[in-house]
């Protein structure tokens, strides 16, 4: 069961950019696994419906455009120094995705999207 499942929703603006995070921290970890866990509980017996409403995040419809951005941009990364250190994402990197996904709202896209790459970033330091 993922370390999530329970918790209340955020609600209100600021839960919906926590939402766009949670979903692509369940688009990393919970998603690729998804049939082979569809798979488990069916072979049980009885056969059992998988926890999905509990493990799934949802993504709200005015996030799609930059969770599809982040998605495709997240690797695009700026680096300082001889370690590598990840300081940013490619702005530009952004700016084609939007163009090549026909993204409306660039500016509320690219604010998402940096976000998300803030909070991922943070999370993967600590």
């Amino acid at each position: 069961m993922p370390p999530n499942a329970g918790k209340l929703r955020c609600e209100g603006k600021r839960g919906r950019r926590k939402k766009l995070i949670e979903w692509v921290e369940w688009a990393d970890d919970y998603q690729p696994t998804c049939e082979g866990c569809k798979e488990i509980y069916g072979a049980r017996n009885p056969p059992e419906q998988p926890p999905c409403s509990t493990c799934r995040t949802e993504l709200y419809p005015e996030n799609e455009d930059a969770a599809q951005v982040y998605m495709a941009t997240r690797g695009q990364v700026i680096t300082r120094g001889m370690e590598g250190v990840i300081v940013d994402i490619s702005i530009p990197a952004i700016e084609s995705a939007m163009r090549i996904f026909n993204v409306k709202d660039k500016v509320d896209c690219l604010q998402k999207v940096r976000r998300t790459f803030y909070a991922m970033l943070k999370e993967g330091n600590e």
